[in-house]
């Protein structure tokens, strides 16, 4: 049986391309339905040409559904640019066939054309595969809409979590808080990152023995979604304990520059 499905997402194809290549994108496109977790020590951040990787599942984030294999191959035109293909042969114990299509093109409006096209064999199961399959793929087009318009500020939290994880490893403490507020700055208007920008930030303070800044995070994760629903948002806001959860703040010249540049 098969399923195809697709979607427009406001993204330039370049991006979506590069993206849909991520491990990464697919645990978060995947979140909550399902979870992916590597089997093995070795971190998986990237689907190459010629790749088997063994994942366990998790419906729901927490209940077993057994193991699957991915395998992936990656598919460029015979002549031009576009379409780009990323194939994943899959198989598992339960099912003996997921062939699974991912085709993104560029459309005439400066967005992506993306498409999901999977062939499902899994003997007397084969309806109910196709079924979760149906939900499954829908949700994860929902979710990747949603991550257009957070893509180029997660892209940038990264590189500031990056450096805040270099400060950690080097002990410079200074540098480590400047990292999470320049991160907490880009991730303001987004509820998601921005609550993972104070857990982030409670972590550390719990690590440094900092019970007021601990204190200070724990309000301000009471405080962010309250944020989010009204729009009242203080712009420039380190988020840290030593000042005003509601005061706005000037914002660091290279930040605003790397916030307002565009996506590739």
């Amino acid at each position: 049986m098969k399923v195809d499905i697709s979607t427009t997402i406001d993204l330039p194809t370049e991006a979506v391309w590069a993206e849909v290549q991520t491990a990464p994108l697919l645990m978060h496109i995947a979140w909550p339905l399902m979870r992916f977790v590597p089997v093995g020590k070795e971190p998986l951040n990237a689907f190459k040409d010629g790749g088997r990787y063994l994942m366990k599942l998790r419906l729901f984030g927490f209940l077993p559904f057994g193991t699957q294999w991915i395998v992936t191959s990656l598919h460029e035109p015979e002549n031009g640019t576009w379409p780009k293909r990323l194939r994943d042969d899959g198989h598992s114990a339960m099912i003996r066939k997921w062939d699974h299509w991912i085709t993104v093109a560029p459309n005439p409006d400066g967005g992506t054309d993306y498409r999901d096209e999977v062939e499902i064999s899994a003997g007397v199961l084969t309806p109910f595969v196709w079924i979760f399959a149906q939900l499954f793929y829908r949700h994860r087009q929902r979710r990747w809409r949603g991550l257009a318009a957070t893509l180029h500020a997660r892209r940038l939290i990264k590189h500031e979590m990056s450096d805040f994880e270099k400060a950690c490893s080097e002990g410079d403490r200074n540098s480590a808080w400047r990292a999470l507020e320049r991160a907490h700055i880009i991730s303001q208007p987004f509820l998601g990152p921005h609550l993972g920008n104070h857990r982030a930030m409670l972590r550390y303070a719990i690590e440094q023995r900092d019970w007021r800044e601990v204190m200070g995070q724990l309000v301000r994760l009471a405080l962010a979604p309250l944020g989010a629903l009204t729009g009242r948002i203080p712009i420039g806001n380190t988020g840290r304990s030593n000042v005003s959860a509601f005061q706005q703040m000037p914002i660091p010249d290279d930040l605003r520059r790397a916030i307002e540049r565009k996506l590739p």
